[in-house]
């Protein structure tokens, strides 16, 4: 297993002391807490019992929803990132009870007597051995997270593999194609997949069904396996990511609009996903006209493997202005908060 990775990171998640269940997102961390998200809820806290959720737990799929469930039940849990990033949701480093390592999952599937495993387990060791086989990349540095991960899955649950390491990442990518050629299993998505999943993310109000499919339709990083969805997110190892928490301040301008072109798209397939920019040209009225993006930058998967260098685009997001060290200093297109956000080639 990867020994760089000693602390809960993009891909992992974490339980509090009351239980619930929290996916941890991004790479660098405050010293005293973990930013995290809630996602899966004791049914305790609601008025459900074990009939309703033989698991025990009720997942939380939209943001809003978790926002108003901690608001609501444990406030304590919201975070006023005093670096800039608004509210966030994070728990206390002594409030965690327990962390799930997926690469420690993963080692303990490879591990197990494969008749012990559960069918989706076994598909998703299946997965996991292929893109083994067709990239090189070693089994210690992939790991199984999402529902798996926790116990929490059922047969139709999807499959999350998480890949670390910069060279590992694009090792994977370059070789899924091949996959995807070779292993009849191994299927991208098809056109109604596609439309279905358009539906899923609620993206109705943000990019019309046509422009998302042409978007969608050639990444490498979805599709299904023996009919079940899977995603591979590829994320940087701490010690290859160059803004640390510490020292990154983050300040909100407002919402824009942009036409530009891709200079650089190095980092588009991770998480969070990096495109840098040129050629841009604002297409809002604001204040912040001044204020040219340098990049467009989102901790979300769905916005990773969208464009590439050269390509032209059209976005929208949040506008922010970013210094580390109390130095270098740049803006850039945040995605993933805003209802009216979208990212579109054109």
């Amino acid at each position: 297993m990867n020994q760089s990775i000693l602390n809960p990171i993009e891909g992992f998640f974490i339980s509090s002391k009351e239980k619930m269940i929290f996916d941890v997102k991004g790479i660098s961390h405050p010293d005293d807490r973990v930013i995290a998200f809630v996602r899966y809820i004791p049914v305790k806290y609601f008025k459900l019992d074990k009939t309703d959720s033989p698991t025990g737990y009720r997942k939380l799929y939209d943001l809003d929803e978790r926002y108003a469930f901690l608001k609501k039940k444990f406030p304590d849990y919201l975070f006023d990132d005093p670096k800039g990033r608004g509210s966030l949701q994070a728990v206390l480093k002594d409030r965690i009870q327990t962390i799930y390592n997926p690469l420690l999952k993963m080692k303990g599937l490879v591990e197990e007597d494969l008749q012990k495993l559960d069918k989706l387990e076994k598909i998703a060791l299946e997965l996991a051995t292929q893109i083994e086989e067709y990239s090189n990349v070693k089994l210690e540095n992939i790991g199984i997270s999402g529902s798996i991960l926790v116990d929490l899955h059922n047969e139709k649950s999807d499959i999350d593999l998480v890949v670390y390491g910069r060279k590992n990442g694009q090792a994977i990518y370059q070789n899924m194609p091949e996959i995807f050629d070779s292993c009849f299993k191994v299927s991208r998505y098809s056109k109604t997949e596609l439309e279905s999943l358009w539906n899923q993310r609620g993206q109705q109000n943000q990019i019309d069904y046509n422009s998302f499919y042409d978007l969608e339709k050639d990444k490498r990083l979805q599709g299904t396996i023996s009919s079940r969805d899977f995603y591979i997110r590829l994320v940087l190892l701490p010690d290859e990511y160059y803004e640390p928490y510490q020292h990154t301040e983050i300040r909100s301008l407002g919402e824009l609009e942009i036409e530009a072109t891709i200079a650089n798209d190095e980092l588009s397939i991770f998480t969070p996903c990096i495109y840098n920019l040129k050629e841009v040209e604002v297409k809002t009225k604001s204040k912040t006209i001044d204020c040219i993006p340098n990049r467009i930058f989102s901790v979300r998967g769905r916005y990773a493997d969208i464009a590439k260098e050269n390509d032209k685009v059209n976005v929208r997001g949040k506008l922010e202005t970013v210094k580390i060290n109390g130095k270098r200093e740049y803006y850039q297109l945040t995605l993933g908060t805003l209802k009216n956000e979208f990212f579109l080639k054109i």
